[in-house]
């Protein structure tokens, strides 16, 4: 087996252990930045209700102004946003997209693209599970502080970006 193929081997039972194993599930959260806020009790709940799911370079995750369907946060690997045809981030593992389905009660429309950088594993919570969380009022108060401070480096970084381009 070449180094290659030692590396699809892992990615694919690393995926498959998210997958099958909800301790694994849990343990995976529970060691990404975004979920940092969220208290153990709350997390168990959230990460029953993830869906893990993986993605292959090139793969497009989310269309620019389709209607958002999920929220998703990366547990490994990276992504792209792009508005317009054009590149305007990156996308970490422990980094969220698609968190505007969170403040709607009706449809929203994506605002960027978003194509899996080279294999990445996703913990996906579609519109259904958003709304069991937005319904439990205690379990929204740590998923709301995760939100805020994910929002803040979000603008954080756009203020960044910001700034360079204004001293250019």
């Amino acid at each position: 087996m070449n180094e290659f193929d030692a590396i699809d081997d892992y990615f694919a039972t690393h995926a498959r252990q998210l997958t099958e194993d909800p301790s694994a599930r849990f343990d995976a959260l529970r060691n990404c930045s975004f979920f940092q806020p969220v208290a153990d009790e709350w997390l168990r709940h959230i990460s029953d209700m993830a869906q893990i799911r993986t993605f292959h370079s090139d793969v497009r995750i989310t269309s620019q102004d389709d209607d958002m369907k999920a929220f998703y946060v990366i547990l490994y690997g990276a992504a792209e946003a792009f508005r317009n045809g054009k590149l305007v981030g990156t996308i970490e593992t422990g980094d969220c997209f698609g968190e505007g389905i969170f403040f709607t009660d009706g449809t929203v429309a994506t605002s960027a693209t978003v194509i899996a950088d080279d294999k990445i594993i996703v913990a996906e919570f579609s519109k259904t599970v958003i709304e069991a969380l937005r319904s439990d009022t205690d379990a929204m108060v740590s998923m709301d502080k995760a939100l805020l401070l994910a929002l803040f480096k979000k603008l954080k970084g756009a203020n960044q970006k910001i700034e360079r381009l204004m001293l250019v």
